[in-house]
């Protein structure tokens, strides 16, 4: 993944206790208790004995610079959480159980995103890389979008603030929220991508 990608991803899906589920921190759509309760059992069903991160069969090919997949669960005594690094480009070589889990959660935040709503509230993070090649494509400083604090060139560092209220509103209406990063120029001349997302219930 480029450098800073991680950072700047959303969760899959997150589905809370009261049946609030987000696909992406942009789709949400209401639950009923029952699929909560059985979703929660059968996720605590799959993930039950597997460790904190999970190794692909003997013999599997590595995918280096891969996204990985987190797998969680939280019945009430606490997150439970495992982590199968590449997954998604070689799900046959995980435990059927941890395959089952993503299958279930993958379809779940599908109908999410094609039933719900469009996700939204008052809060937002910005993210921020200094670019260091001249670019023609930067435009100017969106008008009310707050100045980043000192991004960095291409790092993994997590460069972002939150916002919320009117600033958070400005990055929203001003900033597209699809699509690669969004290339601005300073007023001080000094050239920055930006991409933004809403922020999830917990964070």
């Amino acid at each position: 993944m480029g450098p800073g990608l991680p950072a700047v991803r959303p969760p899959k899906l997150v589905v809370y206790a009261d049946g609030r589920a987000i696909a992406d921190a942009a789709h949400e759509l209401r639950l009923p208790p029952a699929e909560v309760k059985a979703l929660v059992e059968a996720l605590d069903h799959d993930l039950a004995g597997q460790p904190a991160t999970a190794s692909p069969r003997p013999g599997t090919t590595k995918v280096l610079d891969a996204p990985g997949t987190i797998l969680g669960v939280d019945d009430g005594g606490g997150m439970r959480e495992v982590h199968a690094p590449y997954m998604e480009l070689a799900a046959d070589a995980y435990a059927p159980a941890l395959v089952h889990a993503r299958d279930r959660l993958a379809h779940l935040a599908g109908r999410v995103a094609a039933q719900g709503r469009s996700y939204s509230t008052d809060r937002v993070r910005l993210y921020a890389e200094r670019v260091t090649t001249s670019t023609t494509d930067a435009e100017p400083w969106p008008e009310g979008v707050p100045l980043p604090p000192d991004p960095r060139p291409l790092s993994t560092i997590k460069n972002y603030k939150d916002y919320k209220g009117n600033k958070a509103f400005a990055i929203a209406r001003q900033i597209p929220r699809d699509g690669p990063w969004h290339m601005y120029r300073t007023p001080s001349g000094q050239q920055v991508a930006l991409l933004w997302q809403y922020l999830l219930p917990h964070e």
